[in-house]
């Protein structure tokens, strides 16, 4: 294979441009940050794909080109992979990222506006935070010291995450307190009886796998008011033998308060990064065979583009 596209050429080139990013953020070159924090990202995602297979970077269309040059059956003078969206729909796939973040797909898409001279960038979005927030979930999938990536900006980067943590503490503490408030208000002077009677009445918790949309539903104590909410997952993702499967949330929702949360902001309310699929009994909500096999028994005429 090309050492263009193997795992140590991609992070290599992944630091390289993750550095020269810093720098035009330093020197607020808005446009070169942009394109090469994109630039970044784009290899280290491949750089993870190439890690569990140089094959998840090909594109699923066209000519066997890159099919014949990956496997060494021969050389190609132009190689044909997967862009920054595709690698990043991927991983996503594969529980590496989140299923939803509006702020990378937002990076990406400024990414590409920049190179096709489209870019208008928002005063609110924090670039940098984002770009340091997914460089930073990578390398720890890939087991890079973050500092040995980061080098002499690895105090900058700290900085960024550290300011940008605390600023997600502030927002969902403040909109705990008012998802509180407004269900206070509204029972303050009825008695105990009518807010019983309201919790009962809420659209009913259905836990348990959807096929349809490839979800998992699990039932979560709301941190706001109390009562069970609903977390959305992804399928399984991590397994160990006569234990529930685990996945990564991604939205959490309270039908009481009206209370919820986005990807990013679970660890703030302390969900962890990877949930057991039990429901508020503790019982599995999908059986052992599944968790494993969800894919192949929920959708058995799929394709498989892999």
């Amino acid at each position: 294979m090309d050492d263009s596209l193997s795992y140590e050429s991609l992070l290599r080139g992944a630091g390289k441009f993750a550095l020269s990013a810093l720098e035009a953020h330093g020197a607020e070159d808005e446009e070169v940050f942009l394109l090469h924090a994109g630039v970044s990202i784009e290899r280290l995602a491949k750089a993870a794909l190439v890690q569990k297979s140089p094959f998840l970077l090909m594109e699923m269309k066209g000519k066997d080109d890159t099919l014949l040059h990956l496997t060494g059956v021969r050389q190609t003078g132009k190689l044909r992979t997967i862009g920054a969206g595709q690698a990043i729909s991927r991983l996503r796939d594969m529980t590496v990222l989140p299923q939803r973040d509006p702020d990378l797909d937002e990076l990406i898409e400024l990414r590409n506006g920049v190179a096709h001279l489209m870019a208008s960038v928002n005063d609110e979005f924090d670039g940098l935070a984002v770009f340091c927030r997914v460089t930073n979930q990578l390398l720890d999938h890939l087991g890079v010291e973050r500092r040995n990536y980061w080098r002499s900006w690895s105090t900058l980067v700290d900085i960024t995450l550290n300011e940008l943590q605390e600023k997600v503490e502030r927002d969902v503490a403040r909109r705990m307190e008012q998802a509180r408030r407004r269900l206070n208000n509204r029972f303050k002077d009825l008695p105990k009886e009518a807010l019983d009677s309201y919790v009962a009445t809420r659209p009913k918790l259905h836990f348990g796998f959807q096929a349809s949309s490839s979800k998992v539903f699990v039932p979560w104590t709301c941190p706001a008011c109390g009562n069970w909410a609903l977390i959305t997952t992804g399928p399984p993702a991590l397994f160990m033998e006569g234990e529930p499967g685990k996945s990564v949330p991604e939205s959490f929702l309270c039908f009481v308060c009206q209370f919820t949360l986005k990807a990013h902001e679970m660890q703030a309310v302390q969900i962890p990064g990877h949930i057991s699929l039990v429901d508020q009994y503790g019982e599995r909500l999908m059986d052992e065979f599944d968790e494993m096999f969800w894919d192949f028994t929920f959708f058995p005429d799929a394709p498989n583009e892999d």
